[in-house]
């Protein structure tokens, strides 16, 4: 069925979730997962006019490394997992990553945004899901407490 499984991976609660949930499946299914952390320039959020052409991302992208490493390691359980950090939009990179990697699964928490948030940065995972080349799991994470 699903041979490598591609994980968007943003450190909230959601995405912790969907990360759990593909290493469940590909423990079942005897598939590899790839997690994937996208990092947005900050020209992405705040407009291309902002930020001179000259700022060094090296230290944001290398954090981002830093941070993944360690939750695949916590979260792995073993089942093969790699992981990797790309700069972008997030869901266009997202689907060109599962495109790169022949993933035939991507896997996403789910996010509930609202008012100003959602309008400027929408939703990654109606992105995803509306564009994908395969399916698209999205993962419900419901808060405890």
């Amino acid at each position: 069925m699903y041979k490598r499984i591609l994980v968007g991976f943003d450190g909230s609660p959601e995405a912790l979730e969907a990360l759990r949930r593909a290493v469940d499946l590909a423990r079942a299914l005897g598939a590899e997962v790839h997690v994937l952390t996208v990092v947005p320039p900050p020209s992405v959020v705040l407009g291309p006019m902002m930020l001179p052409e000259t700022v060094d991302f090296t230290p944001l992208v290398k954090s981002a490394e830093e941070a993944l490493e360690r939750v695949v390691r916590e979260h792995a359980g073993g089942v093969k997992v790699e992981y990797s950090v790309r700069m972008g939009e997030p869901a266009a990179t997202i689907l060109e990553a599962a495109e790169d990697l022949e993933a035939d699964l991507i896997v996403l928490g789910r996010r509930r945004l609202r008012g100003l948030e959602r309008v400027a940065l929408g939703s990654v995972s109606s992105k995803v899901v509306n564009h994908a080349a395969v399916d698209v799991l999205v993962v419900r994470h419901e808060a405890q407490g």
